[in-house]
């Protein structure tokens, strides 16, 4: 679930002082992951309220992210932002590319993870949708 929030909680850096709008409500998120070892991909659904009206890279950085990650944005434009991150893992090192596309009431997006530690290498895929279904409670 880190991983979902972290995609979708993306931005820019002060640089680029605005993220990617998004239009404050209930929002239901569903993602797909596939990994190797799975025989079929994992889908999961979250309902959450969002109350602000743009995504912020202080929600990809915060609570729960190892202070160790660097990030890099890559590209952000009026609705769609492309960055990765690199972090350590416990003997070795995830590396991960993502890419957003926000209609204000809707967001979709992907990303590739690839993995390293004890000479192995595991890569995963995410896709995710998300769409305002309505007034936060």
């Amino acid at each position: 679930m880190l991983i979902l929030r972290a995609s979708l909680f993306l931005a820019a850096p002060a640089v680029f002082a605005d993220g990617i709008p998004i239009e404050p409500g209930l929002w239901e998120i569903t993602s797909t992951m596939a990994l190797p070892v799975l025989s079929e991909p994992r889908v999961a659904s979250v309902t959450e309220c969002m109350e602000r009206s743009e995504i912020s890279m202080d929600e990809v950085t915060g609570e729960g992210m190892d202070p160790d990650c660097s990030f890099d944005i890559s590209q952000v434009g009026d609705s769609a932002m492309k960055w990765s991150f690199d972090c350590p893992v416990n003997g070795g090192s995830s590396h991960g590319e993502w890419e957003a596309v926000s209609a204000g009431d809707s967001v979709t997006g992907k990303g590739v993870m690839t993995m390293t530690f004890q000479n192995q290498t595991m890569e995963m895929t995410i896709g995710w949708e998300g769409k305002r279904v309505g007034d936060c409670p």
